[in-house]
């Protein structure tokens, strides 16, 4: 019997698909958003590196051609800055840190403190990882304390339900009471306010955030080459919609001409076409 079409397409697309994957990190496989990219467009494992600790680390390709005269704006630090410093250490970028939540700022305040004083200073609280940053490198990170959104102005971020947890969400993912009021401001102010002309990387932790900034860019704001964004809602959904959510905004990206190249977990890695 003489097969359609239609299912010799289908039948193709997926082995092209099984194939693809057969080169990606292992963790890749395991990721939830593999749903909701195309794998086809997942880069190979050796065109792959990763920066930082198990906890804090991002994935970026390795022809990135990030160098000193790269800038990097990283929202959402939290107490793990490995993935920051290692583009400071590894490229020589020039990168700003956003995040206004306080235990952010005094950690990075800490941090300084200690680069400046010889010590080393333990990462995420751990007993076993230190920053390894230079008091030459430390002066290219900065800190802004403000809230990426898709307005200038201020937004309530809701601390989460474990006092020990650090991030805070403006969607309120953990349904918790407690707030406090943040400055925020759009990619653009920032970087008009940093006398930025272009990103050259921008990574987005920001605990839901992510959707509002995600349509102030592809609606108004020149795309950065690298965008690296976690889709929080993929491990604490608002409602059953959550995967709809995350469909649209990367299918909004995709058409902005942005490439998903790898996956992690909830982190997604996207280059510019």
């Amino acid at each position: 019997m003489i097969e359609s079409v239609r299912t010799v397409a289908g039948r193709c697309r997926r082995s092209l698909e099984r194939l693809s994957l057969r080169s990606v990190p292992p963790a890749a496989l395991q990721s939830p958003l593999l749903r909701y990219v195309d794998r086809r467009s997942l880069a190979r494992a050796d065109r792959l590196m990763r920066l930082g600790t198990a906890y804090g680390g991002w994935i970026i390709p390795r022809d990135s051609d990030l160098g000193a005269q790269s800038v990097c704006y990283c929202a959402g630090a939290g107490e793990d800055l490995s993935f920051d410093c290692e583009l400071v250490r590894r490229f020589r970028c020039r990168v700003l840190i956003v995040d206004p939540t306080p235990r952010a700022i005094e950690h990075f305040r800490q941090l300084e403190e200690s680069t400046r004083s010889g010590v080393r200073f333990a990462i995420n609280r751990s007993d076993c990882e230190f920053y390894e940053i230079g008091v030459g490198e430390l002066a290219r990170l900065a800190l802004v304390p403000v809230a990426l959104a898709d307005h200038d102005g201020e937004l309530k971020l809701y601390f989460p339900m474990n006092p020990a947890h650090v991030s805070c969400s403006a969607l309120n993912l953990q349904g918790t009471s407690e707030y406090f009021v943040a400055e925020c401001c759009r990619v653009a102010s920032l970087m008009s306010r940093m006398g930025d002309e272009k990103i050259d990387l921008l990574k987005m932790d920001i605990e839901g955030a992510e959707y509002s900034v995600i349509g102030d860019l592809v609606g108004n704001a020149p795309l950065p080459s690298l965008l690296l964004i976690e889709f929080d809602e993929l491990h604490t959904p608002l409602d059953r919609h959550a995967g709809e959510r995350v469909s649209a905004h990367i299918g909004s990206l995709v058409n902005a001409g942005m490439k998903c190249v790898a996956v992690e977990g909830s982190n997604a890695t996207f280059a510019r076409i």
